[in-house]
């Protein structure tokens, strides 16, 4: 079992950390001992999610307003955090958005390079960013580092909406991604898997239920589970990722989405 503490001394850096799963994971994190780097274009829901963690939380926090899918910012955000921290020792990128809800084949070029920038070029900019680093951290074998992309059921091959056929492309990128650097960074002892949600109440959806339920009766999807998801349920699996219970899972990419992708969708 693990103690109440077991992120002590370890750093957590959240993407998109302003609200939704971002701001759960932070304050989920925190309880357990870690320091916090939090990352947003959204200064303002960053300072709100470090008022939340501090609250009940001693955490040492660092917020960065930075565009994941600008290189330049990415490079700065990793040398603002070594010069505070000494360490990453998870990655979590969480940063996303959906882009709308268009066809694949009618979107306009501009929202497939935001969409992609954001969800495929952002993950990668900010890992390559903090990878070498991870790969020194010695000090916490035998898994010197993890990393957790928040990916989609979107993205998996039962989880397409064709209106959002830009956001699923985008995941399902983000879901191969995570077992290719699975393969690179195993004999390095980092960790990197994926959390596909489904159907969650977070500020994608606009904080509205009915407008989840009236996607899900427009799609003609009754799940199993007849209820929306929570973010605290995500982060709790990404805590379970971050344990040492999760130190021999690698490549993989865990759902959770109340049994979505066991209903068929009528396309």
């Amino acid at each position: 079992m693990e103690n109440k503490r077991f992120l002590e001394g370890k750093v957590a850096l959240i993407t998109g950390a302003g609200s939704g799963f971002g701001q759960k994971m932070a304050i989920t994190f925190a309880s357990k001992g870690a320091d916090l780097v939090l990352n947003d274009i959204n200064l303002d829901g960053l300072k709100e999610t470090r008022d939340l963690v501090l609250k009940s939380n001693k955490s040492k926090v660092l917020l960065i307003k930075a565009d994941v899918s600008d290189s330049k910012q990415v490079n700065d955000m990793a040398k603002e955090t070594f010069e505070t921290f000494d360490n990453v020792y998870l990655l979590i990128n969480n940063a996303g958005i959906d882009g709308g809800l268009y066809t694949a084949l009618k979107a306009k070029e501009d929202v497939y390079d935001k969409v992609f920038g954001v969800n495929v070029k952002g993950p990668l900019n900010v890992t390559r960013a903090f990878f070498r680093r991870m790969k020194r951290q010695k000090q916490f074998e035998p898994v010197r580092g993890k990393i957790i992309n928040i990916a989609s059921t979107a993205g998996t091959q039962n989880g397409h909406n064709p209106m959002l056929g830009i956001y699923s492309a985008s995941k399902a990128a983000l879901i191969a991604f995570t077992r290719i650097w699975a393969l690179e960074l195993g004999s390095s002892n980092i960790t990197v898997n994926s959390i596909s949600p489904g159907v969650f109440l977070t500020p994608i959806y606009n904080n509205d239920p009915k407008l989840i339920r009236q996607f899900l009766e427009s799609r003609s999807v009754k799940l199993p589970l007849d209820k929306i998801g929570e973010s605290q349920w995500v982060a709790d699996l990404a805590l379970f990722l971050a344990s040492s219970t999760a130190d021999y899972i690698t490549g993989q990419n865990l759902i959770i989405d109340g049994g979505l992708t066991l209903s068929v969708n009528k396309l």
